[in-house]
């Protein structure tokens, strides 16, 4: 759903600005992309900013499976919408078992008041066997009445509660879901910032060593212009795969943007870090991938790595990412396929 209200003039200095990009670097004037620029230029969308600042340190290397991806992460924010059907569904939930309840109390008076009419006929009955039997009779099948209402009413809550479980099921896995990056099946950007945000948190109450590796496929442009997008995209799957298959619980995998990947790992020294990245340079290097259908090899795949570790409260998330950043910067700077911390 499109939420754009913005005026004529702010919007038509915005529209100046996409149309001289798009012509300047050749890009597919399509409504997705349009719309991911206009959020862009616009300054609001704090998570796409940072997004689009990371990966379009040319804006021609743009395309329209960028467009669409980002799109989907950063516009359309399904989350939203799910959570708002959630909570939908418990305001129902909360709404019919107070309906219920308070049929349920009035049913109970009715019985209460026959009840207690029966008492009153008791006493003034003369305590015949026949009118002892009938009163006996009522007794027991208004208690059988009273014992149907409760039965009824507990498994219509246990009814409404499954339903309301399943639905937070559903939640909870369509969260989790837009928290994993659909073409490397690792942690998304969001995923990076939430996890961040907690193990920094976390920090200043239980102060723990805290790394974040940051790293970037060499040359990986040469993949798509060389092979194609979908080679590409197999390069970075395939690292993906080396970094998952050698973690461990201690760490979260991030795909940061395009071809930049984090690692973060918490109670971990920045000696343990610069290991733990050996360990991903190596096995990446090592690796011989060929065509699909085919035998020929593809050129050798390196990455560079920078390292950072978390300072406590003289520190904040701005600067520690930079620190690793900036890290992985010096690596490139000095030749690549290294560490630097």
């Amino acid at each position: 759903m499109i939420k754009v209200k913005d005026n004529a003039v702010q919007a038509n200095k915005i529209y100046e600005k996409i149309a001289e990009l798009f012509s300047n670097h050749a890009i597919n004037p399509l409504p997705v992309n349009y719309l991911i620029w206009y959020h862009y230029f616009k300054g609001e969308n704090l998570a796409l900013i940072s997004e689009m600042n990371s990966i379009l340190k040319d804006p021609s290397h743009f395309t329209d499976r960028l467009g669409i991806r980002l799109y989907d992460q950063f516009v359309e924010n399904e989350e939203i919408e799910i959570e708002t059907q959630y909570d939908f569904a418990m305001r129902q939930f909360i709404d019919d078992i107070i309906q219920k309840l308070s049929n349920w109390k009035q049913s109970l008076k009715k019985h209460s008041d026959e009840m207690g009419a029966c008492a009153e006929k008791i006493n003034k009955a003369n305590h015949q066997p026949k009118d002892l039997e009938e009163i006996a009779n009522f007794i027991a099948q208004t208690a059988l009445k009273m014992q149907s209402n409760s039965d009824l009413i507990q498994k219509e809550f246990q009814h409404s509660s499954d339903e309301v479980t399943l639905l937070r099921k559903q939640l909870n896995e369509a969260q989790a879901e837009m928290l994993k990056d659909e073409l490397t099946q690792i942690g998304n950007r969001k995923a990076f910032n939430n996890a961040l945000m907690d193990l920094t948190i976390q920090h200043q109450a239980k102060p723990n060593s805290l790394c974040l590796i940051m790293t970037d496929i060499d040359h990986f442009k040469g993949f798509n212009d060389t092979y194609g997008h979908p080679v590409g995209d197999s390069v970075l799957r395939y690292f993906s795969g080396i970094m998952r298959k050698t973690s461990t619980e201690k760490e979260l995998l991030c795909r940061y943007g395009g071809e930049e990947f984090a690692v973060i790992i918490k109670d971990c020294s920045v000696e343990e870090a610069a290991q733990r990245a050996e360990t991903i340079r190596k096995k990446i290097e090592e690796a011989r991938l060929t065509l699909k259908d085919s035998e020929e090899p593809i050129r050798t795949i390196t990455a560079s790595f920078g390292i950072a570790s978390y300072q406590g409260k003289e520190d904040n998330l701005a600067d520690f990412i930079e620190r690793a950043d900036k890290n992985l910067y010096r690596a490139k700077e000095a030749g690549r396929n290294q560490i630097c911390f």
